[in-house]
């Protein structure tokens, strides 16, 4: 059961940081090629009669060290900006009707529930009638908004399963 579980997890954890893994694991190599390298060069200088740029060895090497350590943090950086904007793309794009909602409810909500309350008051004063009437053509404003109106339009509403049953062939 615990090497399911490990299964399991080691799974999860590899969808979720498989470019930070494999990225390590490329720059650690490099890291190793490029001192293996060094080393190489370090053992030819000593066989040369006159050793020339130890010392600017070391630094290229230390330079190359630190631009392939640049390089990985900026391209994960870069890749996790790229995954964040995909995920909020996909659930912008799921709720698309939900946010059309919540855009029209931002922009004319609290004018629309004004005009609610005042059209289900019983005014008596001209001041409260002058305001409903000039709450009606902003109403008619929002119907050319509001994704609904073509909804509340119709005279029977239907749902998928109705659509199917009646396309659905009798036996």
């Amino acid at each position: 059961m615990n090497k399911l579980i490990n299964i399991i997890l080691s799974g999860l954890l590899w969808r979720k940081y498989k470019f930070f893994i494999l990225s390590l694991i490329i720059l650690i190599a490099f890291i190793f090629v490029v001192g293996q390298v060094h080393q190489d060069y370090l053992r030819y200088n000593e066989l040369q009669e006159t050793p020339t740029s130890i010392g600017l060895s070391f630094a290229v090497k230390w330079l190359i060290w630190a631009s392939s350590i640049t390089l990985f943090l900026v391209a994960n950086h870069y890749f996790n900006r790229y995954k964040r904007q995909q995920k909020e793309l996909a659930s912008e794009q799921s709720n698309s009707a939900l946010s059309k909602l919540l855009k029209w409810k931002s922009r004319f909500g609290n004018s629309a529930e004004s005009s609610l309350r005042y059209s289900n008051k019983e005014s008596s004063t001209s001041e409260q009638k002058g305001r409903e009437t000039a709450k009606i053509p902003e109403a008619d404003d929002h119907d050319a908004v509001d994704p609904f109106a073509a909804i509340r339009k119709k005279d029977k509403l239907r749902s998928y399963a109705d659509v199917v049953i009646e396309q659905k062939p009798t036996k």
